[in-house]
């Protein structure tokens, strides 16, 4: 399948599920907003509670805020060290040669 703008339609994604280097990826995130004069505006919740109810087979869950933050700030999905997303990235199989869809 030549490259396109990213996007790909369910019918070509069925096309390839078969693929070894395919990885599928759910980064659902809810942002439960808090009651006024809070110290922060929200809290950021994954959505694996939704992931677990039926999926694409072979499809995984990434917890953006849990596993792939910087959490030595308290701005929310901050890139963390390098060190970390790469260790992130391999506990889910991802590598160089890896196509994701997300």
């Amino acid at each position: 399948m030549p490259e396109r703008n990213g996007l790909i339609t369910s019918a070509q994604l069925a096309a390839i599920l078969d693929r070894p280097n395919l990885r599928l990826f759910d980064c659902t995130t809810y942002l439960e907003y808090q009651p006024e004069g809070s110290d922060i505006p929200y809290v950021a919740v994954p959505g694996r509670h939704s992931f677990e109810a039926p999926h694409i087979p072979g499809a995984d869950f990434l917890d953006l805020q849990g596993e792939f933050s910087d959490h030595n700030t308290t701005l929310r999905f901050m890139m963390p060290a390098i060190a970390q997303l790469q260790a992130a990235f391999g506990r889910h199989g991802i590598a160089a040669n890896s196509r994701l869809v997300g």
